[in-house]
């Protein structure tokens, strides 16, 4: 019998786990892949787990989690764990890991595409030209690298788009990021400001990557739309949920912002009468921007790194609750980690989580 079971939920049965093994190849696995078609059956599979690795599976709720009495680490492969229910893993001594790092390229070249494609209007010009409408002299483009950029997170992906937008196109960076140390920022050539209105107010564009979790849900509503130029733009390529979407409707419909990049939805899949799907001056994405063959591949090696570490007695790189180690300390579980869980709450919610994928 082997040492530690690590379950998979969400993977087709047929899936060889190269990743998932080559990453725990020092330690004696049994992998255990699973498609639950119910809740029951997803409480039964994970009662005798050591780890679990969440796939796409909808069964990933308060029940399940507290079914899994052995569990010392639940891992999702992608950026954003929202669906995870913190404060559960955090009582049962479960430590929540993701696929950090994953895709930030691939999501903070999302924002930046969206940014660019705002600033020329090259939907726009696509659309009317296709269209059979050569005109361009109503048209007013501002140079880019005279604007500002107002970043909502400076994690991960916050970063990327900061050195792109700052090295690539010379703009200046403002960022609000209460987790995130100034000597970070300094590094990025970010310029820290510690209100969300003043970013609103300051920022030419604003883009979003932040995670969602109940501190971030409808961060951004009415009165932060209410403070910028009615020349800017907004971006997110988080969550739908960071922003009240009926407050962003309602302001471009105002005119209190120029137009909007968005790749996630409050609702998704998107419902096709959003008022959002049918102004001319939104661009919009399926949710894609994580999407590349490399993130693919690094989703499924980083969430292995990660159940890896645990199942060695360590903390992993992308523990995501590092409140859990009450929970681990006074269950007398895994005491090789007690040494590193007081280092482990220097992590830094918004800075290190870039916004999920």
């Amino acid at each position: 019998m082997a040492e530690h079971k690590v379950l998979i939920m969400g993977v087709d049965e047929n899936d060889p786990l190269d990743y998932e093994r080559a990453e725990m190849a020092d330690l004696d696995v049994e992998f255990v892949k699973a498609n639950p078609q119910s809740e029951g059956e997803a409480i039964e599979l994970v009662r005798d787990a050591d780890a679990l690795m969440m796939r796409s599976t909808p069964y990933q709720g308060e029940q399940v989690i507290r079914a899994a009495e052995k569990a010392q680490v639940l891992a999702v492969y992608s950026h954003g764990f929202n669906q995870i229910d913190t404060d559960v893993c955090n009582e049962m001594g479960i430590i929540i890991t993701n696929g950090a790092g994953m895709c930030m390229e691939e999501v903070s070249n999302q924002a930046v595409t969206m940014i660019l494609c705002l600033n020329r209007q090259l939907i726009q010009f696509n659309e009317r030209t296709k269209a059979g409408d050569w005109g361009r002299a109503d048209v007013v483009i501002e140079p880019i690298d005279q604007q500002v950029l107002g970043l909502v997170g400076l994690g991960n992906i916050g970063r990327q788009v900061a050195r792109k937008m700052f090295n690539g196109w010379r703009m200046k960076v403002l960022a609000y990021d209460p987790y995130c140390p100034p000597w970070i920022a300094q590094e990025y050539a970010v310029e820290q400001v510690f209100s969300l209105e003043e970013l609103f107010e300051r920022s030419d564009y604003v883009s979003v990557q932040v995670p969602l979790n109940k501190e971030t849900h409808h961060m951004i509503r009415k009165e932060h739309f209410d403070c910028m130029k009615p020349t800017a733009y907004f971006v997110n390529v988080c969550r739908g949920a960071v922003v009240r979407e009926v407050d962003l409707i309602e302001a471009l419909r105002e005119g209190k912002l120029k137009g909007a990049g968005l790749d996630v939805f409050e609702q998704e899949p998107v419902d096709p009468n959003n008022p959002l799907l049918k102004m001319d001056n939104v661009i919009v994405a399926p949710h894609s921007a994580g999407a590349s063959t490399r993130s693919a591949w690094l989703s499924r090696q980083r969430a292995s790194q990660q159940v890896a570490a645990v199942l060695r007695g360590n903390w992993p790189s992308a523990g995501q609750n590092p409140e859990v180690a009450s929970s681990l300390q006074r269950r007398d579980r895994m005491q090789s980690l007690e040494p590193k869980l007081e280092a482990s709450r220097e992590i830094l919610p918004m800075a290190v989580l870039p916004e999920g994928r």
